[in-house]
């Protein structure tokens, strides 16, 4: 007969914070802690609901979730703001090479080129 294992408060709400950000697949903890990943889903569903919180209500409970997903998402989207910014850095002295605008002058000084 399998022995009933419990786990910490503080434990639960650990991993369900990393499968919440995203640092952790409930897959990867499941094999981990040998523990089930229906286990895991619950556990996140319970952060959600704000159980995790000691001495707090619910709707601060929520809102402090509320906060750490629009702190990821900001930092997330910061990342990729910059990666844009690195992205123009490069490409901007190639546009600056080529016309973007060409006139009948082009058009036909281009032709001729084509022609001979």
């Amino acid at each position: 007969m399998r022995i009933r294992r419990t786990f910490s408060q503080e434990f639960k709400k650990e991993t369900a914070e990393a499968v919440i950000s995203g640092k952790a697949v409930p897959l990867e903890l499941s094999r981990k802690y040998g523990i089930s990943s229906v286990i895991i889903s619950r556990w996140k569903k319970e952060y959600y609901a704000g159980k995790f919180f000691e001495n707090k209500s619910q709707d601060y409970a929520r809102f402090e979730i509320r906060v750490k997903e629009l702190e990821r998402m900001v930092g997330r989207l910061t990342m990729e703001n910059d990666t844009l910014k690195e992205i123009i850095k490069l490409v901007e002295p190639q546009k600056k090479q080529m016309p973007q605008i060409f006139t009948s002058a082009d058009w036909e000084i281009l032709k001729r080129g084509a022609d001979k």
